[in-house]
C-alpha cells in the first residue's frame, strides 16, 4: 500500500477466515463480485497504529484477504511465526459497512442476561475500552443497587451493551 493523503482513512483488519460459518450471498453481491465471509479478527491498524483486540471478534469481510506480510502498515509481530504463519489482512475504508459478532461460549447460566435482583433488565455483553475514571466515590452501596456519586468518566466507549439505563 502506497502512502497517500488518504492512507489515514484506511483500516487493516488482521485475522483468519472462519470456515464453519457461511454467509448467504445475494444476487446483487454475486453480480458485484463480492465474496462476503466472516473472519476472526485479532487486531487492526488504525491511523498507522496497530492495536490488538482484548478478545477476538468476528467481522464480515470481503474475500480471503491477503497475506499479512504483504501489508506495508504496522501489524502483529511477524517474529511470532506460529501465530503469523497463516494470518490474513483486509484493507477497508473507515466508512465501509460491516457486521461485528462477539462470540462467547460457556454454560447457559453464565451467558444469559442477568434478570434478577432489583427487577431491572440488567446489562449483558458490555465491553468498555479506553475508559478513565477520576474522583469516584461510592456511597450508599447496596447489593441490589449500588449508587456512584462524584464520578467523571472520560474517553469511554461502550459496545455491545444491552439493557436498561434507568438506574
Amino acid at each position: 500500500m502506497k502512502e497517500t493523503i488518504h492512507t489515514s482513512s484506511k483500516i487493516v483488519i488482521f485475522g483468519r477466515v472462519v470456515d464453519d460459518l457461511t454467509v448467504s450471498v445475494s444476487d446483487a453481491d454475486k453480480a458485484a463480485g463480492k465474496d462476503p465471509k466472516f473472519a476472526r479478527a485479532y487486531g487492526f491498524t488504525f491511523d498507522g497504529i496497530y492495536l490488538e483486540l482484548a478478545s477476538p471478534v468476528l467481522f464480515l469481510v470481503d474475500g480471503d484477504g491477503e497475506e499479512a506480510d504483504d501489508i506495508a502498515l504496522p501489524g502483529p509481530n511477524p517474529r511470532d511465526k506460529k501465530f503469523y504463519a497463516d494470518l490474513r489482512a483486509w484493507t477497508v475504508d473507515r466508512s465501509d459497512e460491516t457486521v461485528r459478532l462477539d462470540v462467547d461460549s460457556g454454560k447457559f447460566e453464565n451467558l444469559l442476561p442477568d434478570t434478577g435482583g432489583d427487577g431491572g433488565a440488567g446489562v449483558s455483553g458490555a465491553r468498555v475500552s479506553g475508559a478513565r475514571v477520576s474522583g469516584a466515590r461510592v456511597s450508599g452501596a447496596r447489593v441490589s443497587g449500588a449508587r456512584v456519586s462524584g464520578a467523571r468518566v472520560s474517553g469511554a466507549r461502550v459496545s455491545g451493551a444491552r439493557g436498561d439505563a434507568s438506574d
